[in-house]
């Protein structure tokens, strides 16, 4: 038996591409408007993001993966023929997968010839219809979560934190399928397990801010117990960080590190039914990244993870006001009817700075005082010895500060800083 061959995007639009010909050759879908360049072909797996379009609507937020039927497509004509495979793999956004749900093969026709402006062809609704019966007739039981989807960012309120977490726990103890390039497929009950013992954080936004800027700097760090600032959790980020658009992240204990497992929102822009459907059936959180990361395990500053890793540190080093808040009322009562006690939420502000240089913090050296002006040193990571013999290093991050006499007067530079104290609002704690 021949092995499936490995789904290819286009490296330069992260569009999936289609096999065409014989022998095949990668090429765009007929469908995708692009700007004339030639596909550059690389496995899926290597990409955060691909450009996905739903297979029964060209939706461009697809969310499951369905298995079916091989759909292979022939034109003949006069002098050749054109073979197009469409596979036994098809993408289906939420509202087209409830349709599939519901039985309503009609109304997933319905919007298909819609989305294709063609509601009044009636020779391509039938060829249509073939396509997607030839694909649905032959469809195998099971599912898959897509997880590479570039979803517009959903906000997740303090408040929203353990029904998020409760309804992601629900997802990996259930059958849905995830791709197997996550690599946790074996991890999911005890990673299920471990969102259930988890302490929740929520980011307020200047901390993230700063958690975001200090990732771009941070330098290799080795994992450590005392790194981690609650044996399991899970932290959501009030907006997308880094270049990989992550809004969440939780870790999970092990014997020996961490199972660390980094989330994006799914579902905005949905409304009604598939919504309703998104939420029971996955909620508001979908995995793109997770490792295992060994206790002591060497992160480079590239890494997936190197805003939680920043983030930790900068908790670590008490940078953050580390504040309990109110479960919502609906919540509580959820949580009640389950004997099931409080989760507790903890919010994560920056800590208001001092007036006085704390000890991992700059002094004045003697010169300062017979310097003319101040001026601004940037933001910066740097080294702290610790542990045994104070033998270890650890990265501890430097806030922006003024170096020079207090009493002189301020260098003029075209750098705009952002220093934040700002006290916790009552309303954010409520």
């Amino acid at each position: 038996m021949t092995a499936p061959h490995e789904e290819m995007a286009c490296q330069t639009c992260l569009s999936p591409l289609n096999t065409l010909g014989m022998p095949p050759t990668h090429v765009h879908p007929t469908h995708l408007a692009t700007d004339g360049h030639q596909p550059t072909p690389v496995p899926v797996s290597q990409l955060d993001t691909v450009r996905r379009s739903c297979d029964f609507c060209g939706d461009p937020y697809p969310i499951w993966t369905l298995r079916g039927g091989e759909v292979t497509a022939i034109a003949i004509g006069p002098t050749a023929g054109l073979v197009q495979e469409f596979g036994h793999s098809w993408a289906a956004c939420a509202a087209c997968h409830t349709h599939i749900d519901d039985g309503r093969h009609d109304k997933l026709i319905d919007r298909a010839v819609q989305a294709l402006g063609l509601a009044n062809h009636s020779q391509a609704r039938q060829r249509i219809e073939e396509l997607h019966q030839a694909f649905l007739n032959a469809r195998l039981p099971g599912r898959t979560l897509i997880t590479t989807t570039g979803w517009p960012a959903t906000t997740i309120s303090a408040a929203e934190l353990p029904k998020v977490r409760d309804r992601l726990t629900r997802f990996y103890r259930g059958t849905d399928n995830l791709p197997a390039t996550l690599a946790i497929t074996d991890a999911r009950q005890q990673i299920a397990a471990g969102l259930e013992r988890s302490h929740l954080y929520w980011i307020d936004n200047d901390f993230t801010d700063l958690a975001e800027h200090a990732a771009t700097q941070l330098p290799d760090v080795h994992l450590s117990r005392d790194l981690v600032p609650a044996t399991d959790g899970m932290l959501i980020w009030p907006r997308p960080v880094t270049h990989r658009q992550l809004t969440a992240a939780s870790w999970t204990n092990t014997i020996h590190g961490w199972h660390v497992v980094l989330y994006r929102t799914v579902g905005a822009g949905l409304h009604g039914k598939p919504l309703q459907r998104l939420r029971e059936q996955v909620g508001w959180l979908a995995p793109t990244s997770a490792a295992h990361l060994p206790e002591q395990h060497l992160i480079p500053g590239d890494h997936p993870a190197v805003a939680l890793v920043a983030t930790w540190l900068l908790i670590a080093q008490q940078t953050a006001d580390v504040t309990t808040a109110r479960v919502d009322k609906a919540v509580a009562k959820t949580y009640a009817r389950t004997n099931r006690p409080l989760p507790e939420l903890r919010i994560v502000r920056i800590r208001g700075r001092r007036t006085t240089p704390g000890p991992d913090e700059p002094t004045p050296r003697s010169h300062e005082r017979s310097q003319s002006s101040r001026f601004w040193v940037s933001g910066h990571w740097r080294n702290q010895a610790h542990g045994p013999g104070r033998s270890l290093r650890r990265p501890v991050y430097i806030h922006p500060f003024l170096r020079g006499p207090d009493d002189a007067p301020i260098k003029l530079s075209t750098t705009v800083r952002m220093l934040s104290s700002r006290q916790p609002k009552p309303q954010d704690s409520q």
